[in-house]
C-alpha cells in the first residue's frame, strides 16, 4: 500500500525536550505509562524495543534505526511482534521561536487497517508528548 501518513503538531517546547521523550528510556516511560522502551544503541543499526502488556501477555515490537540526527530526525523501520512487515516511520523536529514543530511520517503499510491504526496511535502519541513537555 503506497499511502503515506503525515502528521504535524506545534509544541510549546524545545526540540531537545521532545527529543528526550523519543530517545531517553526514563523520559519515554514518564510520558507513556503503558509502554516500556529500550534501545541497544541510539545510532544507525540500533534496535529499539517497545514492550506493552495486553490481556496479560507481553507484546514486544521492534524498530531498526535507519537514520538519526540528534534533535532533528529519527527514522526507523517498525515491525510488530510476530510479523516481518516493516513500516517506515520518520520523526522530524523543526524549532521555530519558542515552539517546535513535530512531524511524524509513516509509509509502507500492509493495508488500510494498519494505516488507520498507525495514524490514530501517532495522533495520541503527539498529544501525549505535547501534554508531557509543556507541563515541565
Amino acid at each position: 500500500m503506497n499511502e503515506v501518513v503525515l502528521l504535524n503538531i506545534s509544541i510549546d517546547s524545545s526540540a531537545d525536550s521532545i527529543w528526550k521523550v523519543l530517545t531517553d528510556e526514563q523520559v519515554f516511560a514518564a510520558c507513556f505509562e503503558n509502554i516500556k522502551m529500550t534501545c541497544n544503541g541510539w545510532k544507525v543499526g540500533g534496535v529499539i524495543q517497545f514492550e506493552t502488556q495486553r490481556n496479560g501477555e507481553t507484546i514486544v515490537d521492534e524498530a531498526l534505526i535507519t537514520s538519526i540526527l540528534e534533535n532533528e530526525r529519527l527514522r526507523y523501520n517498525y515491525k510488530k511482534q510476530n510479523t516481518n512487515h516493516e513500516i517506515e516511520v520518520i520523526f522530524s523536529l523543526k524549532p521555530s521561536g519558542n515552539f517546535t514543530y513535530l512531524s511524524i511520517e509513516g509509509k509502507d503499510f500492509v493495508d488500510e487497517f494498519e494505516r488507520s491504526h498507525s495514524e490514530n496511535t501517532w495522533i495520541n502519541m503527539m498529544q501525549a508528548i505535547k501534554k508531557y513537555v509543556q507541563k515541565k
